[in-house]
């Protein structure tokens, strides 16, 4: 499993780790104080940050993402959004590898942007609030996960 988080969601995907606590798994977020706390004992790779309409950085995190899906060749990439998710997802959907996303917790009304970017490339695509799924109908509501 390859999961990619920035550094600021990354507590929704530490509070899911009875789940990916028992698969092998390596991780794509940005280079933080937190993440560097959180993730000490994982196997980390930077993303370039920050990702957020960089259109440099959004360049060479796909580059990155081409070549950590080839060396890892993850069966699963995991993330929960902001602009390191788009460049991993289209690499891993031209591998065929599964996707799964996870929409933030506070964009209750309205989508982000990488949610938007990455709902058509989400083979399983959870949001945490009935009313995220008006922009995603296919999507399952998991609940709250913090």
């Amino acid at each position: 499993m390859l999961v990619t988080s920035p550094g600021g969601h990354l507590a929704h995907l530490l509070a899911l780790r009875p789940w990916w606590g028992e698969h092998e798994r390596v991780w794509v977020t940005a280079k933080q104080d937190d993440t560097l706390l959180a993730l000490a004992e994982e196997c980390v790779h930077w993303c370039h940050w920050p990702t957020t309409r960089n259109l440099p950085n959004a360049a060479r995190n796909f580059g990155l993402a081409a070549r950590l899906l080839a060396e890892e060749r993850p069966d699963v990439v995991v993330s929960d959004g902001a602009g390191v998710a788009v460049p991993f997802f289209l690499q891993a959907r031209r591998r065929s590898v599964t996707t799964a996303y996870l929409e933030c917790f506070d964009r209750i009304d309205t989508p982000s942007l990488t949610a938007r970017l990455c709902y058509p490339f989400s083979d399983v695509f959870c949001v945490q609030w009935d009313e995220q799924l008006r922009a995603f109908p296919e999507a399952v509501n998991i609940g709250a996960v913090l």
